[in-house]
């Protein structure tokens, strides 16, 4: 084992632990305490420091980020991940302190920590005594979120508004390419006007889905109308496509029928064995692999074993005997 000539600091922690390594779980390295957030949890973080270092931390939240586009959703998914309090008001806090920080031209990626001082903040305000312990571990409850913040700027962005058109949020995008996916799939898309009748299906159905969201689950009988009118004129209606494809069932199985019988013998009952062979493969595997072979190891003269050529296999072997 190697060791650092570098002197270790020695920190002793609130809990009253001396400390002078702690090992992060993420990352699996042993770093200096103040790489890492204060406890939470008296119980586990024993030593007085999280298991997870700060910089493991705001990978979880840059991770988080990247899926949702929304600071108060990373933020959730990582409290949830390393068992932080989740609180709205130190999420508009923490997204305030980033916007003077952004208006000033000094961007933080210590996202995490800005939002654990000022949780803390917030929780000391709230009791009495600044010098109370108070929970700061996850736990659920009734978690109002902002609806999803459009796409990021970017190829993607600029090929979904081209396909799709401007104003959809990140869900209702994912939502038309999943169904226009789907309907691919099932339906000949071809030509340019066959892509826009589905698209504009897709664009209905995302439209019931919404108004369905609005009004509790209840369809407006309008939009059906419209859904059902547009999947005519596709050619994709059930009725449609039921004939459709019965139609082709039945062509393909009666060809398939009519090319057995055409090209294959039909089976015999009473007589299995009487195409058994049809093909003369065994006679072949005979004839031009067993035969050779058997010639080969015993040195046998059994030059061949069609009936056809068994004149000049008399004449090969009187010439043999003969000495000729």
């Amino acid at each position: 084992m190697v060791t650092s000539r570098r002197r270790v600091k020695t920190v002793v922690s609130n809990t009253g632990v001396t400390v002078e390594k702690i090992y992060c779980r993420k990352c699996m390295t042993l770093k200096n305490p103040n790489e890492f957030f204060s406890g939470v949890d008296s119980t586990l973080d024993a030593n007085g420091f999280m298991s997870i270092c700060k910089q493991c931390c705001n990978e979880i939240y840059d991770n988080y980020y990247r899926v949702e586009h929304s600071i108060a959703k990373a933020i959730l998914r990582t409290c949830r991940k390393i068992d932080l309090m989740f609180d709205e008001g130190s999420v508009e806090s923490t997204e305030t302190h980033l916007s003077t920080l952004a208006s000033n031209n000094r961007p933080s990626d210590n996202i995490i920590g800005i939002y654990k001082s000022k949780l803390v903040q917030s929780q000391k305000n709230n009791f009495a005594d600044p010098n109370s312990e108070f929970d700061l571990t996850f736990h659920e409850f009734g978690i109002s979120l902002p609806p999803n913040s459009p796409l990021e700027e970017g190829s993607d962005k600029d090929e979904l508004e081209k396909a799709w058109g401007e104003g959809w949020d990140a869900d209702d995008y994912d939502y038309l390419e999943e169904q226009f996916s789907e309907w691919k799939k099932t339906h000949k898309c071809d030509t340019k006007a066959e892509e826009m009748l589905l698209r504009e299906i897709c664009h209905k159905s995302l439209e019931i889905r919404k108004k369905r969201k609005e009004n509790n689950g209840a369809t407006p009988a309008a939009l059906t109308k419209e859904l059902q009118d547009l999947m005519k004129t596709a050619s994709v209606d059930p009725s449609k496509t039921s004939a459709a494809n019965s139609g082709k069932s039945q062509d393909t199985f009666s060809s398939f029928i009519k090319i057995v019988e055409e090209n294959e013998p039909a089976d015999y009952y009473e007589d299995k064995d009487l195409f058994k062979d049809f093909d003369n493969i065994d006679f072949y595997f005979k004839k031009y692999v067993t035969r050779p072979l058997k010639n080969f190891i015993t040195q046998s003269r059994d030059f061949n074993v069609d009936t056809d050529d068994q004149d000049d296999e008399i004449v090969e072997d009187e010439i043999i005997e003969n000495g000729e």
